[in-house]
């Protein structure tokens, strides 16, 4: 008998077991053969590849006639494409796989290989606009765009380190592999320095404020440590630039800002592309931008690319803070001067939303410091002059009771399309509000009536939004897509009623009503195609609606005016960033516009050249021209409703132009640089008017020439800048000096001959020094400036109570003014909180500074005062982040 043996489900579950062990063994040992570690040093190349082939079995074919020149690679758990890009990086051979095998061959072309990404802060995930991103070994580098991002084009190695550097935040290092990098968009995250914890303060670590940038004159500035320094009230921004060389300590303490003898109406002061008209509070006291609400600021004061224009002195580039994209942050602070509050909120971890509000205190109370500030800045005023024109003798006096308030309103939506799309929202909003109350007794022959009575009320508001779309489309190719509205208005509405028979009548009543809007559209192209050539293109379309409406009523005789002005500015540029060689850097550059209300092209070439004579020692010069189109209304003859208003250049009103010239020489060590600068500039068509500026008179055109409302004429300014900075050690900071010479000439004005202008200043020396004490920050700066300029009293005449110069203008000259300021403060970390407070001290020795000198028609004879500065002045300031 034959027994067969039964097939059973088992017999065949083995099989099936069976089969899978060995299929799996061979994926098995195809995981083993790619998990390839190793470690060459000087090892020969030809030795290497073998290695990888014996020993973890690599399929390579190589020729013989390969340069066996030694290397230095390492591997950990490799994959067999790591492992053959590592051994090759440094060599100038090039592979291509086929299927499991690799062939190696020389190559015939040379290696140009590229790498894009982005630099991101790693504490909230915000991009980070101009940081540094450098590969050392070859010394090829970019600026970070707006939107963090950047691309460097022909790498000629197969391995590169990226060095990626901003102010105040370490230096991160990326080792880049190609071809792998090249496909990779690289989110590169570096992290701010820590300067102290709750137990520990590094000494070594400095608080950053400034370094040099890629144009001539340009300094790139960053607001994040900011309250450490000490300030007047406020922690302002503007004030803060005034440390730095080239511009001006502003007049009494004001946050104008007067760079290399420019007004501050000719600096083009940028918000995300948005050009800004109204940047301050309180008269120019305090900047309207809110120094958290921005991350980075850029200060061209030598010459400008050509991307910028209508402006001639500089422009001031703020990048605002796109808020944390990571985790929900809020703040709340307060000063003597303000209080405020801001929130992030992350969106969909791909953006986020951030706000700051900030408003006065003067709403809830009035401090000292409030109470000086409003002293100095309406001490000049009309009616307080002829309050103090009082002469108790006769029963004359007045009493004013003003309240000043300001708000300002900052957000951000920021959101990643794509990796290579971002875009963001910005808007910002602004608020002066002024209340008056005057009453005026005995004053019949200047007022009219022995008992007058005058309220009024001023509000400035300012509204701007501007969208931002960023593409990146490749390593060669960027564009930035810029659409902004802003609206600026100015109103003021006053009613004067008087005593008449023992009954108090409306006498008569002022109405104005002022507007400006600025709509825009720019186009920004970046093509980095061409080898050494980085060409950038773009236009910019600016719509300009500005009126003026004045209604005024004087007893029974009513009087209305207005006038309305629509122009418009074409303008399209093209600049090359041309790198000959790693020691020379040359750009240049062509602005052409076109104005619609004084017809024709005006075209603005520029040109800048550096060379790097050695690794420390840099050389750098630039000549450009440029033409302004606006002109703001200021100075002692505007009215309330007409001062900080904007008006257009017209057939009777010229464009500025000036031709801006800058050398300069830094000397760059570890611990220390040197940067001296010299500086000229010629200006043409400098308006400026005369005894009335309300608008809708001085445009008239059926005046006659001699009759005309302004002045038209040149000037020039030339000077020099000295700069020398510690960075390192326990103790760092700057040393400037600056001397300057700015002079005016109108046929009109001064019999014709040259004056000082009325913001001139000799010289200035400046010194910041910050250090740790324990875990306290401690700063302190001492400045040296020369006097204002003014005219003696002898040589001023008065007619119909105005102010009449004819000779001698500006001739003397106020003594010099000094004053140390220090500022003391602490960081705590309570629980999730983060606690940062300190206080500030102006003019610590209490010095006596002159600030003007100011005139009194009013007087029976005419008065000349002086108005002096603010005396020794305490400063608390609390933040709480959560």
């Amino acid at each position: 008998m034959v027994i067969r043996a039964r097939s059973s489900k088992l017999t065949h579950l083995f099989k099936f077991l069976l089969a899978g062990l060995i299929y799996l063994s061979s994926a098995f040992a195809v995981i083993k053969t790619d998990s390839i570690s190793f470690q060459f040093h000087n090892t020969p190349l030809k030795n290497a590849l073998k290695q990888l082939i014996d020993d973890h079995g690599v399929s390579i074919v190589f020729p013989d006639d390969i340069v066996n020149t030694p290397i230095s690679a390492q591997c950990k758990s490799c994959t067999q494409e790591e492992a053959v890009v590592a051994v090759l990086s440094t060599s100038n051979l090039v592979w291509k796989q086929t299927g499991n095998q690799f062939t190696v061959f020389n190559s015939v072309t040379p290696f140009r290989f590229a790498v894009s990404g982005r630099a991101l802060d790693k504490e909230t995930g915000e991009p980070i606009p101009f940081a540094n991103v450098f590969i050392p070994e070859l010394m090829i580098g970019d600026i970070s765009q707006n939107d963090g991002s950047f691309s460097i084009l022909n790498i000629s190695t197969r391995s590169c380190t990226l060095h990626i550097s901003y102010i105040g935040y370490e230096t991160e290092k990326v080792p880049i592999l190609f071809p792998k990098g090249e496909s990779v968009f690289h989110e590169i995250f570096i992290s701010p320095k820590v300067l102290n914890t709750e137990t520990v303060s590094i000494m070594g670590t400095t608080r950053e404020f400034m370094d040099r940038s890629n144009s001539p004159g340009q300094i790139s500035f960053s607001p994040r440590h900011i309250s450490t320094l000490p300030n007047l009230g406020e922690v302002d921004i503007f004030r803060s630039l005034q440390l730095l060389p080239g511009i001006q300590l502003g007049l009494g303490g004001t946050s104008g800002l007067n760079i290399r003898g420019g007004t501050p109406d000719q600096n083009l002061v940028l918000l995300d592309g948005m050009p800004l008209y109204q940047t301050d509070h309180l008269f120019g006291f305090v900047s309207g931008m809110n120094a958290n609400a921005i991350k980075d600021v850029q200060v061209y004061k030598g010459g400008f690319p050509a991307q910028y224009g209508g402006r001639i002195s500089s422009v001031i580039e703020l990048t605002s803070r796109n808020g944390n994209s990571l985790k929900p942050h809020g703040s709340i602070y307060g000063n003597l001067m303000s209080q405020g509050v801001s929130g992030e909120i992350p969106i969909l971890s791909r953006g986020s939303w951030i706000f700051n509000l900030r408003s006065s205190t003067t709403s809830t109370f009035k401090t000292e410091l409030y109470e000086s500030i409003q002293e100095y800045v309406t001490g000049d005023d009309n009616f307080n002059l002829i309050d103090e024109s009082a002469d108790i003798t006769k029963d004359q006096g007045a009493t004013y009771s003003p309240q000043f308030s300001y708000l300002d309103f900052t957000n951000r939506f920021s959101f990643m399309l794509t990796p290579n799309h971002r875009l963001t929202l910005t808007n910002t909003t602004g608020l002066d509000s002024i209340r008056e109350s005057r009453d005026f007794f005995g004053f019949s022959t200047i007022l009219g009536y022995d008992s007058s009575y005058t309220q009024g009320s001023t509000e400035w508001k300012n509204n701007g939004t501007t969208l931002n779309v960023s593409s990146k489309w490749n390593h060669e190719s960027d564009t930035q897509i810029t659409l902004s509205n802003y609206d600026y208005s100015s109103s003021y509405d006053s009613k004067d009623s008087a005593d008449v028979n023992n009954v108090r009548m409306l006498i008569g009543s002022v109405n104005e009503e002022n507007t400006l809007q600025d709509r825009s559209l720019k186009f920004h192209h970046r093509y980095m195609g061409f080898e050494n050539h980085k060409f950038e293109s773009g236009i910019d379309e600016t719509f300009y609606d500005i009126s003026f409406s004045d209604h005024k009523i004087d007893g029974t005789t009513s009087n209305e005016s207005s006038i309305e002005q629509n122009g418009f500015l074409h303008s399209f540029y093209i600049q090359d960033l041309w790198v000959p060689s790693p020691r020379w850097v040359i750009q240049p550059g062509l602005r052409v516009s076109y104005f619609s209300e004084r017809v024709g092209f005006y075209t603005s070439p520029r040109l800048s050249v550096i060379n790097k004579i050695s690794p420390n020692i840099t050389v750098e010069s630039f000549i450009g021209k440029h033409y302004q189109f606006v002109h703001r209304l200021s100075g002692y003859n505007t009215t309330r409703g007409t001062q900080g208003m904007w008006i257009l250049s017209s057939e009777d009103i010229p464009n500025i132009s000036s031709l801006n010239t800058h050398f300069g020489l830094n000397c760059d060590f570890s611990d220390y640089t040197i940067t001296g600068e010299f500086y000229y500039r010629s200006m043409d068509d400098l308006v400026q008017f005369k005894e009335s500026s309300i608008p809708v008179t001085a445009l008239r055109n059926d005046l006659g020439e001699e009759e005309s409302l302004m002045n038209i004429g040149s000037g020039k300014t030339n000077g020099i800048e000295i700069i020398l900075r510690k960075r390192k050690g326990p103790i760092t900071g700057w040393l400037s000096y600056q001397r300057n010479k700015t002079q005016y000439t109108f046929p009109n004005l001064n019999q014709g001959k040259p004056f000082f202008s009325d913001h001139d200043k000799t010289q200035e020396f400046k010194s910041v020094f910050m250090t740790n004490i324990g875990s306290w920050e401690l700063t302190a700066n001492w400045v040296f400036a020369s006097g204002h300029v003014y005219t003696d009293s002898e040589n001023v005449d008065v007619e119909n109570l105005q102010i009449i110069i004819s000779s001698h203008k500006n001739e003397s000259r106020l003594s010099s003014i000094h004053h140390l300021d220090v500022s003391l403060s602490k960081t705590w970390r309570v629980s999730i909180a983060k606690i940062h407070t300190g206080l500030s001290i102006y003019n610590l020795y209490d010095r006596n500074n002159i600030s003007h000198k100011r005139y009194n028609p009013y007087k029976s004879e005419l008065t000349m005062t002086d108005v002096v500065m603010f005396g020794i002045t305490p400063t608390i300031f609390l933040q709480i982040s959560f």
